[in-house]
């Protein structure tokens, strides 16, 4: 079964498309927009009911969204943002271990899937990009590690999870070379963004966090979950 399924569907011609379609895309990327808003507001006056079920409410939004929205659907995407789904509802409960390393491992796969998705929309490797930004990435990583100064246990999972991630945003740098233009330079943009977000959210795990730890951290990561799946989008649109 092809993981690529194609839909007929541009959100520049809107007289071609159902108009029930057009409202539900426009209509969740809305909801989208107020859940995340409502969950910040929430953190910030420590609602925790509230902050915790806008919280899991996010990727299921974001995932009728890119359903509805895009021409081109692929499998990996939605698998994407599946585990980043789990990683939501297990980062619920991050003060505990065991949720914590479960959230990390559903981030872990979730940046994984992403990267085979940008790759395989970009189509082909940009062999000297590819190694300028291993270059690049190497010392990145390394400063990465030396700020979080994670503790024994997690050093290994850390580690892993840094150089997935980073993995990710070479793969959407691969995909905005690929494919220039405003699309692909959103994604990757994002994909900087949720570098910057998860490796601060880290830092403040292992080194204490301030008041407003969920407002802090979760900024950041509304903003890129939200760039790379407008992004895409944008990106399948003929």
């Amino acid at each position: 079964m092809s993981s690529i399924f194609s839909k007929r569907r541009c959100f520049s011609e809107v007289s071609k498309i159902s108009f029930f379609v057009y409202t539900i895309t426009m209509i969740t990327f809305g909801i989208y927009c107020l859940t995340g808003i409502v969950n910040l507001v929430s953190a910030f006056y420590f609602k925790e009911g509230l902050r915790k079920i806008t919280k899991c409410c996010l990727m299921p939004a974001l995932l009728v969204f890119y359903f509805f929205g895009a021409e081109q659907i692929l499998v990996l995407v939605i698998a994407a943002l599946v585990f980043s789904w789990a990683g939501d509802i297990f980062l619920i409960n991050k003060d505990k271990p065991l949720f914590f390393r479960l959230g990390l491992a559903a981030f872990l796969v979730s940046h994984i899937f992403y990267s085979v998705a940008f790759l395989t929309l970009a189509g082909s490797v940009n062999n000297m990009a590819l190694i300028i930004s291993v270059v690049i990435a190497i010392p990145l990583g390394l400063a990465m590690l030396k700020l979080l100064n994670a503790d024994p246990p997690m050093k290994i999972p850390v580690t892993a999870y840094a150089v997935v991630i980073i993995l990710m945003s070479i793969s959407a740098f691969q995909l905005m070379l690929a494919r220039p233009g405003f699309a692909g330079i959103l994604i990757f943009a994002a994909s900087v963004v949720y570098l910057f977000s998860d490796t601060f959210m880290a830092y403040l795990l292992f080194h204490g966090k301030p008041k407003h730890f969920n407002v802090i951290t979760m900024i950041p990561y509304i903003i890129a979950q939200g760039g790379i799946i407008m992004g895409l989008v944008l990106g399948s649109v003929r």
